[in-house]
């Protein structure tokens, strides 16, 4: 059998291995228009509270009803702890939100809690000074300056990966905006000069003026027993999509050739459920599911795979 790459939410997912998760964060747990300062989210030791920490908000939400908003305020200073990692293998992905006329920024950080700050890679922007609509750039990669794009007034996706397998001074990485490439596999996670971070410490969610406003929803991190992200060599092969993750019911299927097969697992690694297609199109009715992480196998053709589902 082939490996079937999924273009969906570009993470492979085991059948039978325990998911070795760090953090799951869809935003629904915390306290409407309050600070969020606990468990993964810190701050840049400016205190905890409004205008400085993340803030629940129901003005925009990917899932759920809820997300984490930095407003204009130009002061809130939130930080994810990704947990100072010096090896192993880590994913992230996340959702972001941008509105028509506002900008975004935020920074990796090598170390939380931060100090005197290290900007592994420079500075991450979206529209920066409301100068470029659409346009971000990381300032400061190994491969130099990076510009990517984005779409204001929607949820598009940011997924990184980092492979400190080897250690962190020959940490690679990748990421995608809105599940197209911007850092291409196997790059030296730097900056420019060459210049190895302490660890993979953090995510600094920064207000930078009173022209930012963006929303954040969705967070996933786990390492790579849980899920790894891909190359996209294969992805337009067979083009499966399985949508929309999360899934509050209805979960679609669709696919360029005919899907055969389709088994969903919890993470136990039982079977709850099984279907026999031969279609391009299908669907399955998760209303009656637990909230949760799934696992569903499909097979289309001799090609087989995995994917994640968050329910």
């Amino acid at each position: 059998m082939k490996k079937l790459y999924f273009s969906a939410i570009l993470f492979l997912i085991a059948i039978g291995i325990n998911t070795a998760q760090e953090i799951e964060d869809d935003f629904e747990s915390y306290t409407l228009e309050q600070p969020i300062n606990e468990a993964h989210w810190t701050d840049w030791g400016c205190g905890g509270g409004a205008g400085c920490a993340i803030m629940s908000t129901d003005a925009q939400a990917r899932s759920g009803s809820k997300s984490g908003l930095i407003p204009n305020d130009g002061t809130t200073d939130a930080v994810l702890d990704l947990g100072n990692k010096i090896f192993g293998v880590w994913g992230l992905s996340f959702w972001m939100y941008v509105p028509s006329g506002a900008e975004a920024y935020w920074n990796l950080q090598g170390e939380v809690p931060i100090g005197a700050g290290e900007w592994i890679v420079g500075n991450i922007h979206f529209n920066q000074d409301l100068a470029t609509p659409g346009v971000g750039l990381i300032d400061n990669s190994a491969l130099g300056a990076i510009n990517f794009d984005f779409p204001h007034d929607q949820w598009f996706n940011v997924i990184m990966y980092w492979d400190i397998s080897s250690g962190i001074s020959t940490a690679t990485w990748l990421m995608y905006v809105n599940f197209t490439e911007v850092i291409p596999e196997g790059t030296a996670f730097t900056d420019s000069a060459g210049t190895s971070p302490t660890s993979l410490g953090g995510i600094d969610f920064f207000s930078i003026t009173t022209n930012n406003e963006y929303y954040i929803d969705d967070v996933y991190y786990c390492d790579k027993e849980g899920c790894i992200i891909l190359n996209t060599e294969s992805f337009n092969e067979i083009e499966f999509i399985a949508s929309p993750n999360p899934v509050y019911d209805i979960l679609h299927l669709s696919a360029k050739e005919m899907i055969s097969e389709v088994t969903l697992y919890n993470l136990l690694g039982q079977e709850i459920f099984q279907k026999k297609i031969n279609a391009l199109d299908s669907s399955i009715d998760m209303s009656s599911y637990q909230k949760g992480i799934y696992i569903l196998k499909t097979k289309i053709g001799d090609t087989e795979g995995s994917v994640k589902i968050i329910k």
